[in-house]
């Protein structure tokens, strides 16, 4: 190919003539007229006429002897005209006339068609086969030079440019055209020196007075010359305002300008750059972002330097940097505390990355920023990787006050545990993080864990006095909730004497809590002696509890039988506080029943019943009023109110007592016929129970009266089995046989003995009870099948003195089974028939897990209520109600009932439920549109933080959703990215991370 251009070089001048020889001929006549007639219009490139003259000459058939050159004009006019099939036409021409003498030509116009079908290599292909030298001087020039155009365009500089250098040489017509394309070889090869000199020599051709003067800026640019960057962009704008390349002269000014650190001018060049064109520069971005940080318009800065980040490299970590500093600038200590954790974590420069994660440890520090226990890991990294820095001793000072303000308590004693030689105050901190830990357990009810916290912090009590009295009585609440009673009392002691505030809340629930103790442990004397200080005390304690105090003093006094001072107390108790009037009513009513004060007594009931119509007490009061009118001998009006309790509360103990006395009340008053009635309901309505049982022998009391044995006879062989008492002897002996062996502990014996009774008597007197005891030992061996056989017979006699334990431990294997619509059921029956409010509370809290574990909604809601509706209510428990009634007000879509439990929940994040009820109240405001409310909620969850990190991170994830939705696609991005670097949890947190990431990258 050198050889073949050298000699290209050497015979420019030379011409082959398109016609033939130019000899005498005779005039053509017919057919072969047409061809002289085509051939003369070919000459005038009249190709159109001379291609339909020449059609008819070949289709006449009847003149071959032009026929060759006939079809190479044909040929030829298809291709000037561009025709669909002049590929076809051309290289047909050349199979069909291998030897013809125009067959470079036509190889050149094959060549041609390819390059301007934009197929290069073919085109460079077919040009090989060529002849330039056998071409015209113009057709050679153009076929030269789209060969040159053809190397360039794969990328072949070193070809193109040679035959450009040759068309620069030898062609007028192409020459500037080389050299342009020459320099631009050379631009784009670095070359930036000769480039410049191409692009100033054709500088005056008009067809490159718009191009060569962008190339000369951007080569100034690259090479140093700001000033002629500057000076040739900015004329260039002035002269071509409206040009293609304005937008980029724009941007080679404004990098100019920063280069020159006349950053006013950056700006306003780059930022009329970057608005005009979709995707600017990286490094135009970049620039346009500094120049607005050096001229302090820093909402802008971080906004420009936030499109260039995202590759780890030194550009991304300056710019992170320095929308960190502008962030500060914009007091938005948030965006820039993210900002430098970006910056700090790449390591392209060490010295950026330095002052990047300081100023991320300072902003943790400010903020109180610490979701994934940064306050305390940030400097810990800081110190290991930068332990010569100049900041080493100002991280050290803020590490010690991390660790006594921090509250990612775990973090910062294992960092404490790392220092060989921890000093005062830094012992002091770890007093303080133990205690803080303690507390942490003891609002997850994991009581254990948390008394193991307070003894370790108590061990080092001396540092901080009132830390050491706090961890006492965080002790002893724990030790309370366990029923360590003797245990708690000690330790209540122990803060009553450290305490250095006898006013605070605390010390006023010690005296609370000290009478708990002893009035659990039935001493009553000692009990009374603390409810009576805590009533009277000073302490800032709540009305409810000073109240609750004076209801406890007043039982103290009660089981004392000092009636008068009971009465007082219970009176002063609802004073103090209203809410506990239906409490303190019943007992004083009580107290004046026992000083035979009959008629007070119906009196505090009926204000009870007015003023409290909806009180747990109800069903005592009716039974109590009753008691009352009997004592009275008002038997109507006593059968009048057991009425009422038997139809109210027909599961409770107290109807069973009820109808017994109806029953009792007519047989005193000779109504024997009413009595016999009442008797039957009894048996009827309690089989199995102790009422029934007494019911069935004084009806046949009354049937002795009334002299009408036999009907009595044939009313008791009437009744099942287990509900009648009449025993023979056989069936008593057998029983009690069985039972006396099983209360000697030989259960093996005691089970076939109970079941060679069943065996016998499957419908004998004590039935019920040989399944109870059976049930139990089924129980007990693990056996839950069989033990819900046998506890299932005894729920038959749901009045039977087995039926509540029966009941309970059927519920437990419901529920431990997943039958939670059967536990459900049953933890019903067991609120509705609880003797006191410890049994209704349990049996509540049993409805409760079960109602939502069958996703029972309404059910849910109905007993979270209920339980809420105790005065008393452990806090765990009230979480775990509020909990289950917030998921399903959720679930049954009733948005704003959820809010009001979620947010007393929220309250508290140190607890599971705390934790997500946090994240769900986002959730719902996010749900709701309500954007700018869910970016409050997850930021102040952010700042208060929790153990729970599962829940924070959904809210991290949330919270780029709200960043996304608001157009604050960085802000989101950064959140993202932050997350991913501090949450290391093995869960679908990571999957939500990328997923989001990946659209915010597209």
């Amino acid at each position: 190919m050198k050889n073949k251009r050298n000699a290209l070089m050497a015979g420019l001048l030379l011409v082959m003539p398109m016609a033939v020889g130019a000899q005498q001929v005779q005039p053509l006549t017919g057919s072969c007229r047409l061809f002289d007639d085509g051939k003369q219009l070919f000459l005038r490139h009249d190709y159109a006429a001379a291609r339909q003259t020449l059609m008819q000459y070949v289709n006449a058939g009847d003149c071959s002897e032009f026929m060759d050159e006939a079809e190479y004009m044909l040929a030829c006019t298809a291709y000037e005209l561009n025709l669909p099939d002049r590929m076809e036409r051309l290289e047909s021409y050349l199979s069909a006339h291998p030897e013809s003498r125009y067959k470079n030509r036509v190889q050149a116009l094959v060549a041609s068609v390819y390059f301007f079908d934009n197929d290069y290599l073919k085109a460079i292909a077919s040009y090989r086969g060529c002849d330039f030298d056998a071409l015209g001087n113009e057709e050679r020039d153009d076929n030269v030079y789209r060969l040159a155009q053809s190397y360039q365009q794969i990328g072949n500089t070193t070809e193109a440019a040679a035959w450009f250098t040759v068309l620069k040489s030898g062609s007028s017509k192409y020459a500037d055209d080389a050299t342009y394309n020459l320099a631009y070889i050379d631009y784009s090869n670095g070359r930036y020196s000769q480039a410049m000199k191409g692009f100033v020599a054709v500088c005056g051709n008009k067809n490159y007075a718009q191009l060569a003067p962008y190339y000369m800026a951007d080569i100034s640019l690259i090479t140093g010359d700001y000033a002629k960057a500057r000076s040739v962009a900015d004329e260039y704008l002035k002269n071509y305002p409206g040009n293609e390349k304005t937008v980029e002269m724009r941007r080679i000014a404004g990098e100019a300008a920063y280069a020159q650190k006349n950053y006013s001018d950056a700006v306003r060049n780059l930022s009329a750059y970057c608005n005009e064109v979709s995707n600017p520069q990286r490094n135009a971005l970049y620039k346009l972002g500094m120049s607005y940080y050096y001229t302090q318009v820093y909402s802008e800065a971080a906004a420009s330097l936030g499109r260039v980040t995202g590759p780890d490299d030194d550009m991304s970590q300056n710019a992170y940097l320095h929308m960190g500093l502008a962030y500060l600038n914009l007091k938005e200590r948030n965006q820039a505390r993210m900002a430098f954790e970006q910056a700090a974590a790449s390591n392209r420069n060490m010295l950026i990355k330095e002052q990047a994660l300081y100023n991320y440890a300072l902003c943790i520090h400010d903020t109180s920023y610490s979701p994934f226990a940064e306050s305390v890991t940030v400097f810990e990294r800081f110190l290991n990787e930068f332990p010569h820095s100049q900041y080493t001793d100002k991280v050290n000072d803020y590490l010690i006050e991390v660790y006594m303000n921090t509250r990612s308590y775990m973090a910062a004693l294992n960092s404490i545990a790392k220092i060989s030689q921890p000093g005062t105050r830094i012992l002091e901190a770890k007093q303080k993080l133990l205690f803080r830990l303690g507390t942490q357990a003891f609002a997850q009810a994991s009581f254990e864990n948390a008394i193991d916290y307070f003894s370790q912090s108590l061990q080092l009590g001396r540092y901080n006095a009132q830390t050491k009295a706090d961890s006492y009585f965080w002790r002893g609440e724990a030790k309370y909730r366990l029923d360590r009673f003797a245990q708690a009392a000690a330790d209540y002691r122990q803060y009553m004497e450290f305490a250095t505030d006898k006013k605070s809340m605390e010390y006023g629930l010690a005296l609370y809590n000290m009478g708990y103790t002893s009035f659990k442990q039935k001493n009553y004397d000692k009990a009374l002696t603390w409810f009576v200080r805590c009533a009277d005390t000073d302490a800032a304690i709540d009305a409810s509890v000073r109240g609750d105090a004076c209801n406890r003093a007043g039982d103290c006094y009660f089981y004392a039988r000092r009636f008068d001072e009971a009465r007082a107390q219970y009176a002063r108790a609802v004073t103090i506080e209203p809410s506990y009037g239906d409490y303190s009513l019943f007992q004083e009513a009580f107290v004046k029943g026992l000083q035979r004060d009959y008629t007070g007594k119906i009196e505090t009931l009926n204000t009870l019943f007015s003023k409290y119509p909806s009180s747990q007490y109800i069903d005592d009061a009716l039974y109590e009023q009753g008691r009352a009118f009997v004592q009275m001998e008002q038997a109507d009006n006593a059968i009048g109110r057991y009425k009422i309790l038997v139809e109210k509360w027909p599961e409770s103990q107290l109807a069973r007592k009820a109808a017994s006395e109806i029953a009792l009340l007519y047989y005193q008053n000779d109504k024997f016929n009413e009595a016999i009635a009442a008797y039957k309901k009894v048996i009827a309505d309690y089989p199995g129970s102790e009422e029934a049982r007494m019911a069935q022998r004084d009806l046949k009391s009354v049937y002795i009266d009334i002299n009408k044995v036999d009907e009595y006879m044939s009313y008791a062989s009437s009744l099942p089995g287990g509900a009648n008492f009449d025993v023979n002897e056989r069936d008593s002996l057998t029983y009690v046989a069985a039972e006396r062996v099983y209360m000697r502990g030989n259960i093996a014996e005691a089970k076939n003995s109970f079941t060679s009774y069943l065996q016998s008597f499957p419908q004998g007197a004590f039935s019920v009870n040989a399944s109870y005891y059976l049930g139990i030992i089924a129980y007990n061996e693990k056996d839950y099948q069989g033990a819900a056989t046998y506890l299932n017979k005894v729920l038959e006699y749901p009045d039977s003195k087995f039926s509540t334990e029966a009941m309970t431990l059927c519920a437990q294997m419901a529920y431990n089974g997943k039958e939670y619509g059967r536990s459900l059921e049953l933890y019903k029956r067991l609120s509705d028939r609880a003797g006191n409010q410890e049994e209704r509370l349990q049996a509540q809290t049993g409805a409760l897990r079960s109602a939502y574990m069958a996703g029972d909604t309404n059910e849910t809601i109905s007993a979270a209520s209920a339980m809420m509706a105790h005065s008393k209510l452990a806090p765990e428990l009230e979480n775990e109600a509020r909990y289950y009634r917030a998921k399903a007000f959720i679930k049954n879509g009733q948005s704003n009932e959820a809010l009001a439990d979620l947010k007393v929940l929220a309250a508290d994040t140190r607890n599971v439920y705390g934790a997500e009820a946090k994240y769900l109240v986002a959730q719902i405001y996010f749900d709701e549109g309500k954007t700018e409310a869910a970016e409050k909620e997850i930021l102040q969850y952010i700042e208060v933080s929790t153990p729970h990190a599962y829940w924070l991170a959904r809210s991290f994830v949330l919270l780029s959703d709200v960043y996304v939705k608001l157009g604050r696609k960085l802000d989101a991005k950064q959140y993202l990215l932050s997350l991913q670097q501090n949450y290391q949890a093995d869960d679908d947190i990571a999957e939500m991370i990328e997923t989001r990431l990946a659209k915010l990258n597209q």
